[in-house]
């Protein structure tokens, strides 16, 4: 972000002092996004890494001060229309679940273990986070009972400020970006299914969002199990 100095001290520090405890901003994010308030704010790791065992995690949310911390999360708790995501389910005939029902929509396909996550958000990460610390208890609740080999959770977010950022054939200046890396992945002894996702936030310093890139993206890979044969299928975009 540029600095602008008078006197020998900059104003940059104040105004940024400012805005990390300002109220969440009123403008709506752009194509029908909105913001899932009780999210914002909710308690969620910086650094988690369970490296030990077949059902392992990592997570890692980079930011530096309060305000970072807050526009990271105002980016986790922004989600695509749910009547987008109602539509391609309908469209793809496939099944999204009861749990769908009166909550913020990540995802338009699958169930449990299997689901794939249309947009990286605050829901996509709890959900994946909870099925692995479950699946550590020996609990395969979601995984139909089934046992499975292993899972694989990864989530990288970073949040940095930009002088300028080009976006749809116009300069947003003095924002910050978050980009946000989320993959997925279990060996049931029959498949080793991955999803990919990756996700691109910008928002004003008051955090106010102004795009969202990356949404409907998602990589998928499918791999026999080595527990059946050595096999590969690939699909993008869900």
């Amino acid at each position: 972000m540029r600095v602008l100095a008078h006197g020998g001290r900059t104003r940059s520090a104040v105004f940024l002092a400012a805005l990390a405890f300002a109220a969440p901003a009123a403008a709506a994010p752009p194509d029908g996004y909105f913001v899932d308030s009780t999210q914002i704010s909710a308690d969620r790791p910086r650094h988690l890494d369970l490296t030990d065992g077949d059902f392992i995690l990592s997570i890692q949310r980079s930011f530096d001060g309060p305000l970072q911390k807050r526009l990271l999360g105002i980016a986790e708790a922004t989600y695509p229309p749910r009547e987008v995501l109602i539509d391609l389910a309908i469209t793809r005939a496939t099944e999204i679940g009861s749990d769908s029902a009166r909550t913020a929509l990540w995802w338009c396909d699958g169930l449990g273990v299997s689901r794939v996550p249309y947009a990286v958000t605050a829901g996509a990460l709890d959900f994946y986070k909870k099925l692995t610390e479950q699946f550590r208890r020996h609990n395969f609740w979601g995984a139909w009972d089934h046992n499975l080999f292993w899972t694989d959770l990864s989530y990288k977010a970073t949040i940095a400020p930009r002088a300028e950022y080009y976006v749809r054939r116009r300069t947003l200046p003095e924002v910050f970006v978050v980009e946000m890396n989320l993959a997925w992945g279990f060996d049931d002894g029959t498949f080793v299914l991955e999803a990919i996702a990756h996700r691109i936030v910008v928002l004003a310093p008051d955090g106010t969002v102004l795009e969202v890139q990356g949404d409907g993206e998602t990589v998928e890979k499918a791999f026999l199990s080595v527990h059946r044969g050595i096999g590969y299928v690939g699909r993008i975009g869900r």
